[in-house]
């Protein structure tokens, strides 16, 4: 096992405004998490890390490679992209 890093949840819509996120952002809503294991780059892939929120159920699935985190939502449909 490994710790998992959540670098943004729930957003007010100052910090939201302030970081880039989208006007409708799950995190607005308390929905959704940027997160990363220990490890990324080393022995864990950022696509391991985007299968396994599938697999356990997320909704919606974004990569974001050159900052090393995966932002996983429960929005109540699929989507999936690369940031």
């Amino acid at each position: 096992m490994r710790p998992v890093t959540v670098y943004s949840g729930n957003r007010c819509k100052a910090h939201n405004t302030a970081v880039g996120g989208a006007a409708d952002s799950q995190h607005l809503y308390g929905k959704a998490a940027d997160i990363s294991i220990d490890g990324i780059g080393a022995d864990i892939d950022i696509d391991s890390i985007a299968r396994a929120a599938e697999q356990a159920g997320a909704d919606g699935i974004g990569i974001y490679r050159s900052q090393g985190f995966v932002h996983v939502d429960t929005r109540g449909s699929a989507a999936r992209w690369e940031g």
